[in-house]
């Protein structure tokens, strides 16, 4: 984990330095509570489609109403358990588990998207943002008699907005985004920080 965020912080650097000054750029982290929507309605399993998560972002303004950001996310997991006789519906369809299982699906992404802004007050603006992002998941089930996994990717599309405040070079934020996974929605709420270089 280490090791892809210095790989992503590395190449956002050297993009930033190739196309703007260096005062004109901005990186930052925010801290993401999502609700993951597997499609999955519990009955009598165990389900559990709110995890906490990461972003890590850096962003270059176009001009004073535009930005455009490049950002990494981490949705954390959402998780489906329950032991013989238990059942959940998925699809229409219902499903019974015939053994202790755990099912569990983990996404992370890498997208780009437009934001733009508006001022409100000295300091304070209001933000929104649109953009398009390639994001991987991975299931896995764990049981009494089989462990197993499968992955998935895909690109779609992502939109959100939010309030700014800053001060001087330290900017907080606090914002909702909508990510679409094929279908599948994870939507999350962000609290960060950045910093203006």
């Amino acid at each position: 984990m280490i090791k892809k965020i210095i790989t992503f912080f590395s190449a956002l650097f050297l993009l930033c330095f190739q196309s703007v000054k260096a005062e004109e750029f901005y990186v930052g982290i925010d801290y993401l509570k999502n609700s993951i929507d597997t499609g999955v309605t519990n009955i009598s399993s165990n389900l559990d489609e709110d995890d906490e998560g990461y972003s890590l972002y850096a962003g270059w303004p176009i001009n004073e109403n535009l930005d455009i950001e490049a950002s990494y996310q981490d949705f954390g997991e959402a998780s489906l358990s329950g032991v013989s006789g238990n059942q959940f519906k998925y699809e229409g369809t219902t499903y019974e588990f015939n053994t202790t299982a755990t099912l569990a699906a983990s996404a992370t992404s890498f997208g780009f998207a437009a934001k733009p802004k508006f001022e409100i007050s000295d300091g304070v603006m209001l933000y929104g943002k649109l953009g398009v992002h390639n994001w991987k998941s991975e299931l896995s089930i764990t049981s009494t008699t089989v462990t197993a996994s499968a992955d998935e990717d895909g690109t779609d599309v992502f939109y959100g907005g939010g309030i700014q405040v800053s001060l001087e070079n330290l900017n907080g934020r606090v914002g909702y985004s909508k990510f679409d996974l094929d279908g599948e929605d994870v939507n999350s709420i962000n609290l960060g920080l950045s910093y203006n270089f």
